[in-house]
């Protein structure tokens, strides 16, 4: 290899970037910080090999997203890299890398899913197999009834820690599973349950390959095939690939079986790393990510690296790299062109927050000229908090869509109060939308623990009748008050009879203050919820959604005209433009992206740090914080300020 120099088109490399892009040493950890052109250096870096003589053949670059492959196929192009030479690059993530290489061993025929849609039917298998199996022994630690239909989402959330961490694979593979050893990992035992069940499934009791593969199973099916002895049987191993240079990106995503790969891909092949990440972004949403695995568990389980800063953003002004730093206990430099406005408004009451929201968006602050209303983004701790927030933007006709949760007028707890309301006032047909209607029956059954009479014992005749019902339902809606009365409320389980039949009562009076006062009291939604759901915080989300609709009620004169204004609401939302609006989303969805303005309600002591002053917490708020371009907004109450606004320096 020479001591060519790459030359970049277009950039000149800061010291940093200098020093990571002729980095010889054998293993090496970059440190950056948000906004730091972490891409950019990356591509520096394998520009540089190839500079030196490195074959196209013995490089692999891994990232953890589709979206980052991307971005560093583009920055190899502003560089200056030929197409020749980039079409031939194994730029890949994970576990497209991880699917690959199980390939080489495995049969064909692995069918690939990848929404949410697409594995529910075999979650609620696996639900089904636990709760019908008469062998059994720690029953009375199953507290979901019904078909847990409500809780597929949150079990598939725990699968993919479950996977990442490889916990069961670690720490309990030749253990009996018992409520004890749940508890021990910090999972329910049902989760565990049931993760076995649906992997069974999955599985398929084929020899040589799954049945199917969600996202990211590839990485886990590979990461237990490298640890077990299988893998030394025959052949060449899947992880030999005569590699010379492995760069690895948004190397904070790392999780325990995306490591594990690694180490082999390290141990099998005579190359050389270099991976780059923020340890400040590792948040609880990634399945298992461990910022050990940038730091202590590379040296004492890889090799020791050397590490090399880069600390200068690209993205943001001086000021809130400042207040990033602070936050983050870590230099913070910036390099960008423009100034970053950072605005900390403090907001007593919610109805001033909503409006200075609002205002926000009409003046475009923040904003180029020509710059979309996408271009900002409101980023919420929790999705129950855009309940007010929303209903304040569809009466102020802003647009917006969401991201990382539903709008709050489609969340199956709030179509369930929808439909009783809709009920107890004789006025089904007012809601207009016909697909709404479906989803409101659908979450009448789900929360009632209910189910229409179908006259078979067989699971799949029964879901087949309630399908047909529920449209037809739905098509003519002067039959749900006789659907409602015979199905719903008829065959659900008394006790839970009893708690919706005080609701309808408590909604026939019409009036507002009765409602804001009493409803979630004698509806205990936290107890309905728990019926159909697993994960304490979904259960949490349902009790809060629902509170937060209640409390919207408070400036109606009574619950007929508030039951009208969610469905005019629910029409205006469905009229609004789909793209170049503003965009409401969960920090977590809003991870990678950047927009020229971020809005950060709720900067509150016990509202913003869930759980606790946490390290997840304090991540999420550096990852929120550091997506502004131009100017971030922070909002929070004077009296009640989140302690994190104190240690940025921000108040």
């Amino acid at each position: 290899m020479t001591d060519t120099v790459f030359q970049p088109k277009g950039l000149n490399p800061t010291a940093e970037q200098l020093a990571i892009q002729l980095a010889r040493h054998r293993h090496v950890v970059v440190e950056a910080n948000a906004g730091a052109a972490k891409t950019t250096t990356l591509a520096l870096r394998l520009a540089q090999a190839l500079a030196r003589g490195a074959q196209l053949e013995h490089i692999q670059a891994l990232t953890y997203t589709e979206a980052a492959t991307t971005s560093l196929r583009l920055a190899l192009e502003r560089m200056g890299l030929p197409a020749s030479v980039r079409k031939h690059l194994r730029i890949q993530t994970f576990d497209q890398f991880c699917a690959e290489r199980l390939a080489t061993v495995e049969a064909a025929g692995v069918t690939q899913y990848t929404t949410p849609e697409q594995l529910k039917p075999y979650v609620l298998q696996a639900i089904d197999h636990v709760l019908s199996n008469h062998d059994e022994r720690h029953r009375d630690e199953f507290a979901l009834e019904g078909t847990g239909e409500g809780s597929v989402e949150g079990l598939l959330a725990s699968f993919a820690r479950i996977k990442g961490t490889l916990q069961l694979v670690l720490e309990a593979a030749d253990r009996t599973l018992t409520p004890a050893l749940a508890c021990e990992l910090g999972h329910d035992y049902l989760t565990l349950r049931v993760f076995w069940a649906y992997e069974h499934i999955r599985r398929g009791g084929h020899p040589d390959r799954p049945a199917f593969r969600a996202p990211d199973d590839a990485t886990y099916d590979l990461a237990r095939l490298l640890l077990s002895e299988d893998v030394l049987i025959e052949g060449e191993h899947p992880a030999a690939l005569g590699l010379h240079l492995v760069l690895l990106d948004e190397m904070h995503d790392t999780n325990r079986a995306m490591f594990t790969v690694l180490q082999q891909v390290l141990r099998q092949n005579p190359a050389a790393f270099i991976g780059f990440g923020d340890r400040d972004q590792v948040i609880h949403a990634t399945a298992g990510a461990d910022a050990g695995f940038m730091g202590e568990l590379f040296d004492r389980e890889i090799a020791p690296a050397q590490r090399l800063p880069l600390t200068s953003s690209y993205r943001f002004g001086p000021a809130l790299a400042q207040h990033a730093g602070r936050l983050a206990l870590k230099p913070y430099l910036s390099q960008s062109t423009h100034l970053t406005t950072v605005n900390v408004v403090r907001s007593e009451q919610a109805k001033e927050v909503h409006w200075h929201i609002a205002q926000s968006i009409r003046t475009r602050e923040g904003l180029g000229a020509q710059s979309p209303a996408s271009q900002t983004a409101i980023l919420l701790r929790q999705p129950h908090q855009s309940v007010e927030l929303e209903n304040h933007l569809l009466d102020q006709g802003l647009d917006y869509r969401t991201a990382g949760f539903e709008p709050y007028l489609m969340r199956p707890e709030v179509l369930f109060v929808r439909g009783l309301m809709a009920h107890a006032r004789g006025e089904f047909a007012a809601i207009e939308d016909e697909a709404t209607r479906v989803r409101i029956l659908q979450s009448l059954l789900l929360f009632s623990g209910s189910f229409v009479e179908a006259g078979t014992s067989d699971h799949e005749k029964q879901q087949q009748v309630e399908r047909q019902a529920i449209q037809e339902v739905a098509r003519q809606p002067g039959l749900a008050p006789h659907f409602i009365d015979n199905q719903v409320l008829r065959n659900a389980p008394s006790h839970i009879q009893n708690l919706i039949e005080a609701a309808l009562d408590l909604i026939s009076t019409n009036a507002t203050d009765l409602l804001m006062e009493r409803f979630t009291r004698v509806l205990a939604p936290q107890r309905l919820a728990a019926r159909v759901m697993v994960r304490a915080d979904d259960i949490d989300q349902v009790s809060a959604n629902i509170r937060g609709l209640i409390q919207s009620a408070g400036t109606f004169d009574n619950v007929e005209s508030f039951f009208r204004a969610m469905n005019a609401r629910e029409v205006r939302h469905k009229a609004m433009r789909s793209q170049h609006c503003v965009l409401l989303s969960s920090i977590e969805a809003a991870k990678g992206l950047e927009f020229e303005h971020v809005i950060l309600p709720g900067l509150n002591k016990a509202e913003f740090a869930v759980g606790g002053n946490t390290t997840d917490n304090r991540n999420l708020l550096y990852v929120a914080m550091t997506r502004a371009r131009n100017r971030l907004t922070i909002l929070y109450d004077g009296a009640r300020p989140s302690k994190y606004l104190q240690d940025a320096g921000l108040i």
